[in-house]
């Protein structure tokens, strides 16, 4: 793996006796030393193929206000205090410790001020993955465990659970530099509190959600449908189609690649001059690359879905062969009920 740590500090955040979080920061950098290494290279390795992310960028006050439409209140300004100080850190304006620290009590400050109770080591890092800038904020969950020494005594020891990353947030420097009009450049985890966590980030961030990588999967599946349906394919060949489809989409999402809408036409079937790019053209808003769903992109090959306590779920190729729906009674018809399914049947029955 070709990354390249530039910069990297740790510090701590605790509960007070006030109940409250506060921190505790470090004065000097870590040195990128073999277990820091190894640290970095699983934390992107882990946070590139996490799904839910959130995507944003820097939000411009002025150009929000601009954008409201008539009648809107203006939503809370969000604060540019972040994105000032990335800039003097990037100018060499400020240094990366000072930068940390005053970006950690800035987040404690965030904490406070969502009601958030979160504790653990804070990561801030600077460093570059096959060429491309990252800063990464992370705050890893310390747990304790019990491991066995060389003279098969018990002890107990305490680690970091980075498998998790609830709380983490990346900013590609690369893409802001060189792409100051996008609006994804900045990911964040939505984490197990959901919307509440979203909103964390993009006040501390002062940042404005940008795109929805579950909009632009249900687009994708939308178009395949309707590129499908172009070519009146049998429904054999759009249950073919469909599948090569799903099976990109997984394995760039496997490999923590993102989906690349002309690496995906291009492994496609066309019709003559008309290849799904071409098809898909402006008319379904997609961005040429996203980040897989996978849980919509099982609608690809399967039909999905539950409500008043049943849930369904069968492959697309089984409709009509042994799954009959009837939309005059609204009812399904299941040939070939599954063994275990049928063995719980039989033993109520």
């Amino acid at each position: 793996m070709s990354l390249d740590i530039d910069k990297i500090i740790l510090h701590s955040l605790r509960q007070g006796g006030d109940g409250q979080p506060h921190a505790d920061t470090r004065s000097q950098t870590l040195p990128a030393d073999e277990a820091v290494q190894g640290l970095m290279a699983e934390l992107h390795r882990i946070y590139n193929g996490k799904g839910g992310k959130g995507f944003g960028f820097f939000a411009d006050p002025e150009t929000a206000v601009a954008e409201l439409a008539e009648g809107e209140t203006a939503p809370k300004q969000p604060s540019p205090a972040f994105r000032i100080a990335l800039e003097q850190l990037l100018g060499e304006q400020s240094e990366f410790v000072p930068f940390s620290v005053n970006m950690t009590h800035l987040l404690v400050k965030n904490l406070v001020e969502h009601a958030l109770d979160e504790q653990g080591v804070l990561l801030f890092a600077k460093y570059n993955y096959v060429g491309v800038d990252y800063l990464m904020l992370a705050l890893l969950e310390g747990k304790e465990s019990v491991t066995v020494s060389e003279a098969l005594d018990l002890r107990h020891i305490h680690y970091l659970d980075i498998g998790k990353l609830n709380l983490v947030a990346r900013i590609d420097l690369t893409e802001w530099k060189t792409q100051p009009d996008s609006r994804r450049y900045i990911t964040f985890s939505k984490g197990r509190v959901g919307r509440k966590l979203g909103d964390f980030f993009m006040d501390l961030l002062g940042a404005r959600e940008g795109m929805d990588a579950k909009v632009q999967n249900k687009g994708l599946l939308q178009a395949v449908d309707d590129y499908c349906d172009s070519r009146q394919l049998e429904q054999a060949e759009r249950n073919d189609y469909k599948k090569q489809v799903f099976k990109y989409c997984t394995e760039q999402a496997s490999a923590g690649e993102e989906i690349e809408i002309k690496e995906l036409s291009a492994e496609l079937p066309g019709d003559g001059d008309l290849d799904f790019y071409s098809f898909i053209g402006q008319e379904y808003e997609l961005e040429d690359r996203f980040p897989a769903d996978r849980s919509t992109l099982r609608g690809l090959t399967k039909f999905v879905g539950s409500g008043g306590g049943l849930t369904l779920s069968f492959e697309q190729k089984l409709l009509n062969s042994r799954v009959f729906y009837d939309p005059q009674t609204d009812t399904l018809t299941i040939r070939g009920v599954p063994p275990n399914l049928k063995d719980q049947l039989l033993r109520q029955s």
